[in-house]
């Protein structure tokens, strides 16, 4: 069995790819970099295939990653799990493409490391120009170690595990913020328990 962990760089292991949508879908959903965040795709609302912003024209698909070509820090990247139908993304995110040597998820869980994204943001700023930005000739150049897919698969399946219970316990806290919310408005803008002239236990 072979446990060899190969040293390579990004651009060996994947492409940035630019297929241009060409279409003719009465409805799109448009993905600029606002529309990902820290993993996940924000926006999955259609609108009429018209008047389109030219900003608007990449392809993309499952398993691929969206990475912002504008400051790495603000976390705007997503890992594409569903299959985007008539999906567009602005030209300012890069379409990433793994090759056959390492899996998808496994190149995603490395991009958006905090050591990943600390260098890319040191790069971003060695540039000159309207924003701190990269793109994929220096996301390339960073080096990565990869294990043999087997090795890839169990690491991919305890960080999935993770990153599951961390979107759980967020889960809870969202109800636990909105029924301290709820509380709070009881007692202190509509006075509930005052009611009838003494504290009731709420």
């Amino acid at each position: 069995m072979n446990t060899t962990w190969r040293q390579c760089t990004i651009g060996d292991v994947c492409d940035t790819i630019s297929n241009t949508y060409n279409s003719n879908a009465q409805q799109v959903v448009l993905i600029n970099t606002s529309d990902v965040l820290e993993g996940k795709v924000l926006n999955h609302i259609y609108i009429p295939n018209e008047n389109l912003k030219g900003q608007f024209k990449k392809t993309f698909e499952e398993g691929d990653i969206l990475y912002s070509e504008i400051r790495p820090q603000n976390k705007r990247y997503a890992y594409i799990d569903f299959a985007p139908i008539n999906y567009i993304a602005s030209t300012k995110l890069m379409v990433i493409r793994n090759k056959n040597i390492v899996k998808s998820k496994y190149l995603y869980y490395f991009l958006q490391s905090d050591k990943i994204i600390s260098e890319l943001q040191m790069l971003a700023e060695t540039r000159s120009g309207t924003f701190p930005q990269i793109t994929f000739n220096e996301l390339s150049k960073l080096s990565i170690k990869i294990p043999p897919l087997p090795e890839q698969d169990r690491i991919i399946s305890i960080l999935d595990s993770i990153c599951k219970k961390i979107d759980i316990n967020q889960q809870i806290n969202d109800n636990l913020e909105e029924q301290a919310k709820a509380l709070f408005k009881s007692w202190f803008v509509d006075f509930e328990p005052f009611k009838g002239g003494k504290f009731v236990d709420s």
